[in-house]
Formats: C-alpha cells, sequence, structure tokens
C-alpha cells in the first residue's frame, strides 16, 4: 500500500508536468507497477503519457523528443540512478527469459510424459527412455521367483 502511494505520486507529479505542455495529457500507471506483481520496493514505475487525438503530430513529436532530453539530462545529473535503473531493466529481462525457458521446459517435460503414457511406458530405444531427458532411470527388474 505504502508502494502504490508513492506509485500514485510519481504519477501524478509527471501528469502535472505533462499538463504544463499538454493541457489535456493524462498519465498511466502500467508494467509490474500497475498490476501489483512487482519485485520489491526498488522496482520502477512505468508511466504512459496519453494524448488525446488533436494534440499529436509533429508538434507533439517535438515537445515528446524535449522531455526526451529532459529525462536524459536528469540521468546525467543522477547517474547512480541511471544505473541502477538499467541494473534493474536488465534484470527484469532476464527473469523474463528464465521464466520463458522453465515454461518451454515444463511442456517439453508434459508432451514427453504423454507421449511416455500413450505408449504404455515402454522403451524401445534407450535415448528415448526418461533418463535420457533429464528423468529418472528405469527400475531395475524385480529378481525371479
Amino acid at each position: 500500500a505504502e508502494l502504490d502511494g508513492r506509485d500514485e505520486l510519481v504519477r501524478q507529479r509527471m501528469e502535472r508536468a505533462m499538463k504544463m505542455r499538454w493541457r489535456n495529457a493524462r498519465v498511466a500507471i502500467f508494467g509490474s507497477a500497475g498490476t501489483g506483481l512487482r519485485v520489491g520496493a526498488g522496482s520502477d514505475v512505468d508511466l504512459c503519457v496519453i494524448l488525446p487525438d488533436e494534440q499529436r503530430g509533429e508538434r507533439a513529436r517535438a515537445r515528446l523528443a524535449a522531455a526526451d532530453a529532459e529525462l536524459a539530462a536528469a540521468a546525467m545529473a543522477h547517474p547512480e540512478a541511471a544505473r541502477q535503473s538499467s541494473l534493474l531493466a536488465t534484470a527484469e529481462r532476464e527473469e523474463r527469459m528464465v521464466a520463458s525457458d522453465l515454461k518451454a521446459q515444463k511442456e517439453k517435460a508434459a508432451r514427453l510424459a504423454k507421449r511416455l503414457a500413450k505408449e504404455g511406458g515402454g522403451h524401445d530405444n534407450e535415448a528415448d527412455s526418461p533418463a535420457a531427458h533429464g528423468g529418472p532411470p528405469p527400475a531395475p527388474a524385480p529378481p525371479p521367483p
């Protein structure tokens, strides 16, 4: 709840700044802060500036370029904050890649399990066994009576 309040204050400040240039501008929070799925208090806040249709075009692009330049100047004035933001963005990208890889591995394992169940669990080919795909080796055969 404390972070939500902080995020709303950041959104309001940005909206006030945007309204100084674009009277009807709105700012919305999105991403992990907007969904509540952030990872800790150090997470960034993704903001989207919404401009009404009549305010788009070359003039709006020029103003956005000026705002981008101001953000770059702020990064120069606070290099450690910019560095931390960059590190966080990199970590978030890596986290998404790991999650995607994990999902792909789980899907592959599910397909293999389904195929094995369909085949009755028999393995004519050693390369087709669960052990060959990172699963447990087959149990040893029971001794003859």
